[in-house]
């Protein structure tokens, strides 16, 4: 019985610790939003896709990125020319990262994947200065905020967004020839999305820093530490002796 409610308490008070950080971060960010996007050019007929003779893609967008599939629909192997592509968040234009340069020091740094006859690839399209590192973990800037911070202020500048513009100008050479397309999507919604239906969107796991593999192996070690020690603890516990009754 004493076992149930040590295991018990242990439990009980990783979970309210759980909830308080949960309610913390849900307190400072306020409430979040979801914006729904149209591709307005070229013309889609008001679906996420876009095909001609020499390619089909199909777009989702996130909180961060620009994600999409693309597949090769010519007859020649083709690749997209990232160092040239780019994106405009409300007419700003910004240089691209994609899954190869997502965490590496310069967007550049990219090996450019020839997609094959009916081939296709996954990958996304993110501004360049809009990731990085504070010292212990990566940090993703929003394309257009999310959360209000409970501010009515900041409230009705995120619905003001509704009906603006984003673009992405992706280079794709086919053969010897580039063709440059330019995507241009339109907010068409912004709607309210319970803390509790939020999903981080997908992305490529990032390397582990040096100093986060000693903080890692730190941390893992205490942790080993704890667990044994409240293992034994319940091992006592459950193999000691019960004194016989006294009348």
């Amino acid at each position: 019985m004493t076992s149930k409610l040590f295991c018990s308490a242990v439990v009980g008070i990783v979970l309210l610790a759980g909830c308080s950080a949960a309610s913390r971060l849900q307190s400072s960010l306020g409430n979040k939003y979801r914006y729904g996007y149209r591709l307005v050019s070229p013309s889609s007929g008001g679906r996420m896709v876009f095909q001609d003779d020499r390619i089909r893609i199909a777009f989702r967008i996130d909180d961060a990125a620009i994600r999409f599939q693309l597949r090769n629909r010519s007859s020649i192997p083709l690749k997209v020319k990232w160092d040239d592509a780019s994106i405009g968040v409300r007419d700003r234009y910004y240089a691209v990262r994609n899954t190869r340069t997502l965490y590496v020091p310069s967007y550049r740094d990219n090996a450019v994947p020839t997609i094959l006859p009916s081939g296709y690839i996954i990958d996304m399209a993110m501004p360049a200065e809009n990731i990085s590192f504070n010292g212990s973990e990566w940090k993703e800037k929003e394309l257009l905020q999310t959360t209000d911070r409970n501010s009515d202020a900041i409230r009705q500048r995120m619905f003001a967004y509704k009906g603006s513009m984003m673009n992405l100008l992706l280079p794709v050479q086919v053969g010897d020839s580039v063709f440059s397309y330019t995507f241009q999507f339109r907010v068409q919604s912004v709607d309210s999305l319970g803390w509790d239906k939020y999903r981080k969107p997908r992305r490529p796991s990032p390397p582990m820093m040096p100093g986060k593999i000693k903080a890692e192996s730190s941390y893992q070690l205490v942790t080993g530490i704890v667990v044994a020690g409240l293992l034994g603890v319940g091992a006592i516990l459950m193999t000691q002796k019960k004194s016989p009754p006294v009348e």
